[in-house]
């Protein structure tokens, strides 16, 4: 083909994809010439110019939550994004912001914690756009993505739909009604699959322009929904600095006896969780789980058997789908050991059975985690089962031992890791008895192969239990310690903390059991030292079933694995069983069912199964693990 041949050919081929591409460029710009117009529309419905001019907002009303209210009030910042809100929700202060740097949140005690995680910052990045109000801003000012999407019908109603991306943040859509052009409500999609709806109402006139005078906030259960009502609004043409600073963090409510500057705790492990005896308000102590990322918490059964009256009703979820309701109480004090802290807050909300009934011992009567960890180093040591808390001042770092910083969104502490050699972002999770968990967005996204077998598996926790895969990666690098061939659960729920798009996954007992771990919330660090298991590869038995408590008296065959041994030996998904190896179920705890699941291969299973009005015996011998 000759050179001019070629460049016709080259200059046909454009001439085609410039007619293929024009419809879609064309329709893009109507699209962002509606959206300007629907703004614009906005911006002169609200107060126009007005809007230019000014700085800050200060506002003051009430909040509701759950059964639950208080006082609340909020600086905006309209210009930068800067934000601080407080409020007294049932009696309890607590506050958040964005002090034009960093995210914060202020706890029910007035310790303050930045907020330093990918989800954080994203968070932020959006909510301070919608603080300042962005969209009334050219893009090249206050720079986003922004498209119209359509017009939609609700309620009788019509709205212009308009997708809002800010500069490093989330995505949301902005609702508009398309006759009185005022903002109706902004959809934002939560990284754990759901989503947060704010809707505006009762809009007033305050220094030249509109504001919405009633706020509600929710998750699509109305029951969980916050309210917020305006009372006082202040408009100023200039910003205070004064009034987006970061509060200051204060500690004086926890100790060690005799003003120690360290104690050890001893702990119990507990089907790959760390159970520690703690008591409240002076009473005979009770098993708690000690998790890295958990809130202090109560189950009813524990929180009746103390004589405690919780309040409202707040939404919580976990690793499952579903959300859970939650009641709020105040404890004086509660202790393990030399530790001591006072007047601190309880969630008492309903664990899973398979969790907490141990048998004929004392259930599990709850969580205990941020608040404690939050106030001293803590040196959890898996080979000597103890704790050791120092007193934040006092602790000084061992310089063998490899540091690794630790960020937080909210209060569960994450770091970077890489697995198969490519980095993400984990939490540690001290609560999570599995080990290794990637979460499928990020697998799939960089490529993460699973190695050997895939088996089914599943994993339960607050809000239910989710659906796993189970394989081997190469490796997993936390610092410079390196794990070679770990067990890798893959995790792809709709919804809960397992369905984050933008963490690499969670790291639980089979990998932090291989280290001596000393965190420092404080500071945000984590120090590693090898433990004795370091280099274990344990190779345990296979059943290929997955076991539930539906009752005191039965487990329950909740997942099975076709073609594995629990299969082949004629087990059902369903079948309620009443003993294993002639231990009733009544008397078997987590503890057990994990070690029976680590048996080797070539062991033998006992079931006494109920289906239907049938009593039945199954016999399976445990095949090495894929």
């Amino acid at each position: 083909m000759s050179e001019k041949s070629m460049v016709c050919k080259l200059l046909w081929l454009i001439a085609i994809a410039s007619l293929l591409l024009n419809p879609f460029l064309e329709a893009r710009a109507a699209a962002d010439e509606k959206s300007a117009a629907i703004l614009a529309a906005v911006k002169t419905a609200t107060g126009g110019a007005r809007w230019d001019a000014l700085a800050e907002l200060d506002l003051q009303g009430t909040l509701a939550q759950g059964g639950q209210s208080g006082a609340w009030r909020q600086s905006n910042d309209l210009r930068q994004g800067r934000y601080a809100s407080y409020d007294t929700l049932g009696g309890v202060a607590a506050g958040e912001g964005y002090d034009g740097r960093l995210g914060w949140f202020l706890d029910e005690k007035s310790m303050v914690s930045v907020r330093e995680s990918i989800q954080a910052e994203r968070e932020v990045a959006t909510d301070a756009y919608i603080v300042r109000q962005g969209w009334l801003h050219a893009t090249s000012f206050d720079p986003a993505s922004i498209r119209f999407v359509a017009v939609r019908e609700a309620a009788g109603h019509a709205y212009d739909v308009i997708h809002i991306v800010p500069q490093g943040g989330s995505g949301f859509e902005l609702w508009v009604d398309a006759h009185r052009h005022l903002i109706d409500h902004i959809v934002k999609q939560t990284d754990d699959g759901g989503t947060e709806t704010t809707w505006y109402g009762d809009y007033q006139p305050v220094a030249g322009v509109l504001l919405p005078y009633l706020q509600r906030i929710g998750n699509g259960d109305a029951q969980y929904d916050t309210t917020i009502h305006l009372q006082q609004v202040t408009a100023s043409d200039q910003a205070q600095d004064d009034h987006f600073q970061r509060p200051a963090s204060s500690m004086h409510d926890a100790h060690i006896d005799q003003d120690a500057p360290f104690a050890t705790v001893p702990f119990t492990p507990y089907g790959g969780l760390i159970m520690v005896d703690v008591s409240i308000n002076g009473e005979k102590p009770l098993p708690f789980l000690l998790d890295t990322g958990g809130l202090n918490l109560l189950t009813p059964a524990a929180a009746h058997k103390l004589g405690i009256d919780g309040a409202g009703h707040l939404a919580v979820q976990g690793v499952g789908e579903a959300t859970q309701s939650m009641q709020v109480a105040q404890v004086k004090s509660y202790r393990l050991g030399r530790v001591e802290l006072d007047e601190q807050r309880f969630l008492i909300v309903a664990l899973p059975p398979l969790l907490t009934d141990r048998g004929e011992r004392e259930p599990i009567a709850g969580l205990i985690g941020y608040e404690l960890l939050r106030r001293f180093v803590t040196r959890i040591d898996y080979d000597h089962h103890t704790l050791g808390f120092t007193a934040i001042q006092a602790f000084q770092a061992v310089p063998e031992q490899a540091s690794l910083p630790l960020v937080f969104n909210e209060r569960t502490p994450q770091l970077k890791a890489k697995v198969d050699g490519v980095p993400g972002v984990f939490s540690l999770d001290s609560g999570d008895s599995g080990g290794l968990t990637v979460f499928e967005p990020f697998a799939k996204a960089h490529g993460i192969g699973k190695r050997g077998p895939v088996i089914a598996s599943q994993a339960r926790g607050a809000g239910g239990k989710i659906g796993l895969s189970e394989a081997y990666v190469d490796s997993l690098a936390l610092g410079p310690f390196v794990i070679s061939h770990p067990l890798t659960s893959f995790a792809a729920p709709a919804k809960g903390v397992f369905a984050s798009s933008v963490l690499a996954g969670n790291i639980g007992y089979d990998v932090l059991s291989r280290f001596v771990l000393t965190f420092d919330y404080e500071h945000r660090r984590l120090y590693l030292e090898q433990g004795q298991r370091f280099a274990s590869s344990p190779r345990h038995g296979y059943s290929g079933m997955g076991l539930d408590r539906m009752s005191h008296e039965a487990l329950v065959v909740s997942s099975l694995v076709p073609g594995s041994p629990a299969a082949a030996a004629g087990l059902r998904t369903g079948d309620q069983v009443t003993a294993l190896n002639g231990e009733p179920a009544s008397r078997i705890d987590l503890d057990q069912l994990r070690r029976i699941a680590e048996q080797p291969a070539g062991s033998r299973l006992v079931l006494s199964v109920i289906r239907g009005h049938a009593t039945r015996t199954y016999t399976l011998v445990l095949r090495e693990s894929p």
